[in-house]
């Protein structure tokens, strides 16, 4: 669980077509909501508040979003020495290209071009924390600007795609039909945006939208039928961050009710009966599989709301006596969503059994969008455990080739942060796993052949709480190399695990 990190956004409005705000495309090979729009902006650096001279947040914070919306989009709200706007000009590119390119930085571009921040040109509207589904974590300050007269904003590919102008309605009705993904604290500055006046922007903290206040994500949405709720839940060694998921639109299910604790039971129950009181009915609980931060209070809200659980076979069989499974599912089981009024079109879950880190783990995948809700098939923070006898790494490997062959786009990941890039996600944990392979038959040839020893080996570094769960994954790996006969198991009274010969 991080400490959220300083940043700084700009809402960037044209300035001769009110209410046209500016939306940048976040490349997707980003960690962070990569393949998401969002408003232009950044972290903090340290060096921004120097230039503020001022231990103030929003300060520091307004140094930050004017040299970021400069680095991203070549616009710069700066004055020069006669209080003029600057104007696009071929030297202007070259400079944000040294910026770029860290052949200068930003107080240097200041002083000698004698340029000064236009703080009256910028509004603060509020911050948000990102909450706590991504292990990168940040506290963001949002301000309102218009575009600068002369200004075009210019795209450098790299850590944005591109960017697109359009009012609120625009941008919200491409994401409620699953054109564009948008980041949530946007989508609800952007519904924010579509109940006001776009001429009121700036009068007044009335309107309910210019306040340096935090806001709070009533629903943390990634799509119109996509609803996070991030909690608590057991962990392995210690307590971890699952992601509980809300889908569907008139008719929701619950993914993953693992919650560790009163808070997490409070969060889940809140979301839940917010859907409700809107006329939305609750119709059951989808489990993924077993393990404890996946289920652990699915009988307590299935016994709250009178709901059913749907789960795998060999999943209602691990928690027989603990959770009753109404439902089974097995390999290509559909879960209806119903009728998704924004794009005229039926949302479907379908099932796929992807065994191997638990005998019963399912995913759900829906093809129109290529949604998938990956449970513990993969993970965007950490590496999976596959521990045997439950966990079965060929199986395993097997199950994440199959997914990648859907080519799925949007990944749901129950650890860590959303991704728009699913096929790619599937392939670099097959690739993650492939190193390790490697690295462990590197130990076996150097003559470690302890489960202790091979672990110490391969997982160098590893603080000593965690080795034990790196010996389950080496022994997993074992298991695999010895089905492949490329290694031998250890002989009766032994310990060692050796290369075949």
């Amino acid at each position: 669980m991080s400490n959220p990190l300083p940043a700084a956004s700009i809402i960037l409005e044209d300035r001769y077509s009110v209410g046209s705000i500016f939306l940048v495309k976040r490349a997707k090979g980003l960690k962070f909501l990569g393949g998401f729009h969002a408003f232009p902006g950044g972290k903090v650096d340290p060096p921004d508040g120097g230039i503020a001279n001022s231990q103030d947040p929003w300060d520091i914070a307004l140094v930050a979003a004017v040299r970021e919306l400069f680095e991203e989009t070549g616009v710069l709200l700066c004055h020069d020495g006669l209080n003029h706007s600057i104007k696009s000009t071929p030297m202007l590119s070259q400079i944000r290209c040294d910026l770029v390119e860290k052949r200068t930085d930003f107080a240097t571009v200041l002083r000698d071009n004698k340029w000064s921040l236009s703080h009256s040109d910028l509004y603060p509207l509020g911050y948000f924390e990102t909450p706590h589904f991504s292990p990168i974590r940040f506290k963001t300050r949002f301000f309102l600007a218009k575009i600068p007269s002369g200004q075009t904003p210019e795209i450098f590919e790299g850590e944005l795609e591109n960017g697109v102008w359009g009012n609120a309605s625009d941008h919200l009705k491409r994401w409620y039909s699953d054109e564009t993904l948008i980041s949530p604290p946007v989508l609800e500055l952007l519904e924010k945006f579509k109940k006001s006046n776009p001429l009121d922007w700036r009068l007044s903290s009335a309107s309910g939208l210019v306040s340096t206040d935090e806001f709070h994500l009533e629903r943390v949405r990634f799509a119109s039928w996509i609803q996070v709720v991030s909690v608590a839940c057991p962990g392995p060694s210690v307590p971890q961050i699952g992601n509980v998921f809300l889908v569907g639109l008139s008719k929701f299910y619950l993914i993953d009710p693992g919650a560790l604790d009163d808070q997490g039971l409070l969060a889940i129950q809140t979301a839940i009966q917010s859907r409700v009181n809107s006329g939305d009915v609750f119709h059951g609980i989808l489990l993924t599989h077993h393990h404890p931060d996946h289920s652990n209070s699915a009988k307590h809200f299935a016994d709250l709301w009178n709901v059913p659980v749907y789960a795998h076979p060999a999943t209602a069989e691990k928690l027989s006596g603990k959770v009753q499974i109404n439902h089974l599912l097995d390999d290509c089981s559909q879960i209806p969503l119903g009728f998704n009024p924004f794009t005229g079109s039926n949302l479907v879950l379908t099932a796929y059994h992807t065994p191997g880190h638990a005998p019963g783990h399912l995913v759900f995948f829906e093809a129109r969008t290529k949604t998938l809700f990956a449970g513990d098939l993969v993970s965007t923070s950490t590496t999976i455990l596959v521990s045997p006898p439950d966990g079965h790494l060929k199986t395993y490997i097997d199950s994440i080739n199959r997914m990648a062959g859907f080519s799925p786009e949007l990944l749901m990941s129950f650890h860590g942060c959303p991704s728009a890039f699913g096929k790619s996600v599937l392939q670099n944990a097959i690739y993650h796993r492939e190193k390790r392979e490697s690295a462990l038959l590197a130990a076996l040839a150097n003559n470690f052949e302890t489960l202790e020893t091979l672990a110490q080996e391969v997982y160098r570094g590893l603080p000593d709480p965690l080795m034990k769960l790196a010996q389950k994954q080496i022994l997993a790996g074992l298991i695999k190399l010895v089905e492949e006969g490329i290694v031998s198991a250890p002989t009766p009274g032994s310990e060692e695990w050796k290369l075949a010969k």
